[in-house]
């Protein structure tokens, strides 16, 4: 049983409110103890695409974790087309997740270098209001960073697609 202090701290690292995570709890159990009907769509999709071992390891890792509305926005069938292959829909999601841990206060303007060599643009126009790849950080004050041992997870509102 945990103890008062303890179970705040567990019950706000899931909730997605920016609270430390526990020890030992990694960016994937954050994903999988975080609010399902605000993520689902992505954490069935990291586990799909074989990526949730890597989410697990060391780092440290940042993931911008689109929300299911981002999914619902993409042209309708592109979700489904995504999935049916593992290797594409992994290569979409690793998009998505960088090496380092960088809360928002450490993101500037300037190019960003995900783990599968992309590039995605961020720009900070103010304390809060930062964007990358045109996908908006639920700001402020970070309450939607969710900071795990091995990384930071930012939600986002738009799924980061290649360049043409």
């Amino acid at each position: 049983m945990y103890s008062p202090v303890a179970f705040l701290t567990l019950l706000l690292a899931t909730t997605c409110l920016g609270a430390p995570a526990p020890d030992g709890t990694s960016v994937m159990d954050l994903l999988l103890r975080a609010r399902q009907d605000r993520i689902s769509t992505l954490v069935q999709a990291i586990q799909a695409s074989g990526l949730a071992d890597t989410l697990q390891k060391d780092g440290p890792f940042t993931l911008f974790a689109p929300v299911n509305d981002a999914f619902k926005s993409l042209p309708e069938g592109a979700v489904a087309k995504i999935s049916a292959n593992p290797a594409d829909l992994k290569k979409l999601l690793l998009r998505h997740v960088f090496k380092g841990n960088f809360a928002a206060s450490d993101l500037k303007t300037g190019d960003l270098t995900n783990i599968d060599g992309g590039v995605c643009k961020v720009v900070v126009s103010g304390p809060d209001s930062i964007t990358i790849d045109g996908a908006k950080l639920f700001l402020p004050m970070n309450t939607t960073s969710s900071t795990a041992t091995n990384g930071v997870i930012h939600f986002i509102d738009k799924v980061l697609l290649p360049s043409a």
